[in-house]
């Protein structure tokens, strides 16, 4: 359908102005995660989800076929001091994927991207595609912002291509690379990618990407303001820890916080040094939800045998943690991405967080909404969505306070629903 084979990872927003935009990975051959030719694309309705208009590209590199380089895992918010819609995700260069990602960020400490030759020798790439070489002598190449490398006038491959596709010149480190496009009219068009890496992926780092789903921006208390996206990093062990990125600059800048791994016990080992054997639990896919007074929740899929979801509480606007991860007795998981969200009060004090996941602690299955009126201390109500096959999935609350869904349901469909706060309670 619109000329992909598959669709996965779900991300959902409502823009201010009332625009639901819908975010989603159009995986061009097959179902399969990067490597893979993988675009992200978007569909916006204008009536609260009853229509939606057609489907548009929002970020996607040159190349086809399962070892194109990729672009996966959208994460949608909307900054309301500008009006400009963010979205960050995932790039890969061709060939590489979550498990082949290479430690590293493929950034000079200047912020500019490295480029290896065949015989890898190391060249570093201007702000207008220009080529330096490691002695800082401009080369003879130039970089075009798809990746395509000229030099002089002779084309000379991408950059992103996977390495053996000819024609051949320069190469990116096989790495991940988080990614922002922002849009000023309401979803129409986007902005080139931008690279976050230099600013907020390590250089122990192996992988780093969004949580999927949403970010949130901070409506009240000292953080006021503050952008925020969910995210997960794996060191070079390959253990996996969330996190946050932020900016207070309305997206200029970002900066990663720590992880709740990073008040853990360790034996005074550090996050880039733990191995399986010290690691008690690794925290992956992530969503972020706002309680009262700025202070963060983030929601976490887990590795630990106790099949519930692991929670953690931030007071700094998602710069540190509490050093206790919590696991949350009434939301089981299964291993898979999770979405959570706040309800805006309507006038009788109570927290309300929504959260929504498959409800089953051994398979993907039984997708359940679940309301909390105390700011997720307690689960007093909850709904089946989908009693057979649920995966990823992304909440929303609508234009006329109805709360908006997208999952990925059976058959790999990507489904959409709305209910309210009774059903819900019903």
């Amino acid at each position: 359908m619109f000329g992909s084979k598959s669709y996965r990872i779900p991300s959902l927003l409502t823009a201010l102005n009332g625009t639901i935009l819908a975010g989603i990975d159009q995986r061009i051959p097959g179902s399969e995660d990067s490597p893979n030719e993988i675009k992200i694309a978007i569909r916006r309705s204008l009536d609260g989800g009853e229509t939606w208009e057609p489907i548009q590209v929002a970020a996607s590199y040159p190349g086809t076929g399962p070892d194109a380089p990729s672009v996966i895992d959208s994460a949608l918010l909307q900054d309301p001091a500008t009006g400009t819609l963010f979205l960050i995700f995932d790039h890969f260069p061709g060939g590489y994927g979550y498990p082949q990602a290479q430690q590293g960020t493929g950034f000079a400490p200047d912020g500019h991207k490295l480029l290896f030759d065949a015989d890898n020798h190391r060249f570093m790439l201007g702000p207008n595609g220009e080529v330096f070489d490691s002695s800082g002598a401009l080369a003879s190449y130039k970089v075009l912002p798809n990746g395509d490398v000229y030099n002089g006038e002779t084309y000379s491959g991408n950059i992103y291509f996977k390495a053996g596709t000819l024609p051949e010149s320069l190469h990116v480190l096989g790495t991940s690379y988080l990614q922002i496009i922002e849009s000023q009219d309401d979803g129409l068009t986007w902005s080139e990618p931008r690279d976050l890496n230099f600013q907020v992926k390590a250089d122990w780092m192996k992988f780093m990407g969004t949580g999927p789903g949403n970010g949130i921006v901070i409506n009240e208390g000292p953080y006021i303001g503050r952008l925020v996206f969910p995210v997960y990093f794996t060191n070079s062990c390959g253990m996996q820890s969330s996190a946050v990125i932020y900016s207070d600059d309305h997206g200029v800048t970002w900066h990663r916080g720590e992880s709740p791994n990073d008040g853990r016990n360790w034996g005074g080992k550090t996050l880039d040094s733990m191995t399986m054997d010290v690691w008690p639990a690794q925290l992956t896919e992530a969503a972020v939800v706002q309680l009262r007074n700025g202070v963060l929740q983030l929601y976490m899929r887990n590795t630990s045998d106790r099949k519930r979801v692991a929670v953690a509480t931030s007071f700094d606007g998602g710069t540190t943690w509490e050093n206790d991860v919590a696991f949350a007795d009434a939301l089981l998981e299964p291993y898979c991405q999770l979405t959570a969200i706040t309800y805006p009060d309507p006038g009788d004090g109570k927290e309300r967080v929504l959260f929504a996941n498959p409800s089953n602690a051994d398979s993907r299955v039984n997708g359940t909404v679940r309301l909390s009126e105390d700011g997720g201390k307690t689960w007093s109500y909850s709904r089946t969505i989908a009693p057979g096959s649920y995966w990823y999935s992304s909440l929303t609350v609508l234009p006329d306070k109805r709360i908006g869904l997208l999952y990925e349901g059976e058959g790999g469909n990507i489904l959409f629903t709305a209910f309210n706060l009774e059903w819900i309670k019903s």
